[in-house]
C-alpha cells in the first residue's frame, strides 16, 4: 500500500531536465554546477577545475573530462535511455567503452566494463534537506573481460527536486561503501561562487562530525 500510494503521488518521473546555473551540494563537499545544456548533453563543474560532460540520464557515466595533463573519454553501447521514464519497474543493459591517456602525447589506454541497471520500488527517503518522495535506481558494473562484478551504484531519484538526493556507492575491489546526500540545490543567482563555496565547506564541516 506504501509503495503503491508513493508511486500516485510521483506520476511519471521523466529524464531529469537541466537549466544553466543549477547548481547541488552534497555532504562530501561536492559541488556540480550546470555549465551548459545541449540536448541531452550536460556540461558540469565543481567549484574549481576543468568541465566535464555526461547525459542528462544520470546512471551513465561521465562521458569527457579532464585531470591534470589527462584526459578521458567514454562511449556508450545500448540504450540506458530506456530506463524511463521512472513509471513502472524497467531494466537496461549496455556497454560502456573508456579511452584515457595520462598526457597528450601519449596513447589512449581502453577499457569496457558491462551495466546492468534497474528500477525498484519508491519510498521516502529522509536526509538533512528534508524528507522526499524517491525512486531508487540500482546499477551493477561488471569487468568487460572477467565479467566480475567491480561496483554497485543507487541513486534516489526526486522527481520533486529533479535530481536525486542520495546516492552510494560499493567498490568491491577496495571493500569500501560510500554514501553521500544532497544538502542544497541552488539556481540562478542564488547559485553564485561564493555561496556555493560556503555551503560546501560547511557540508564538509558537517560530515567530520
Amino acid at each position: 500500500m506504501i509503495a503503491a500510494s508513493l508511486a500516485l503521488s510521483l506520476g511519471t518521473a521523466t529524464l531529469p531536465r537541466y537549466r544553466a546555473s543549477d547548481a547541488f551540494v552534497f555532504s562530501d563537499g561536492r559541488v556540480e554546477r550546470v555549465v551548459r545544456v545541449k540536448g541531452d548533453i550536460i556540461t558540469w563543474s565543481g567549484l574549481t577545475g576543468p568541465t566535464y560532460t555526461r547525459n542528462r540520464n544520470f546512471v551513465v557515466p561521465v562521458l569527457n573530462w579532464r585531470a591534470g595533463r589527462g584526459v578521458g573519454r567514454r562511449t556508450v553501447r545500448g540504450t540506458p535511455a530506456q530506463l524511463w521514464p521512472l513509471d513502472k519497474p524497467r531494466s537496461v543493459r549496455f556497454r560502456v567503452v573508456a579511452e584515457t591517456r595520462a598526457k597528450p602525447t601519449a596513447g589512449w589506454r581502453r577499457t569496457a566494463t558491462l551495466w546492468t541497471c534497474k528500477t525498484m520500488k519508491p519510498r521516502k527517503v529522509t536526509i538533512k534537506l528534508g524528507t522526499f518522495d524517491t525512486i531508487p535506481v540500482k546499477c551493477d558494473r561488471y569487468s568487460g573481460t572477467t565479467m566480475r562484478l567491480i561496483e554497485r551504484l543507487e541513486w534516489d531519484y526526486a522527481p520533486a527536486l529533479n535530481h536525486y538526493v542520495q546516492r552510494s556507492a560499493v567498490d568491491y575491489f577496495r571493500s569500501r561503501r560510500t554514501t553521500i546526500t544532497l544538502t542544497a540545490a541552488l539556481s540562478g543567482p542564488a547559485a553564485n561562487q561564493r555561496r556555493l563555496a560556503a555551503l560546501s565547506r560547511e557540508a564538509r564541516r558537517g560530515e567530520g562530525r
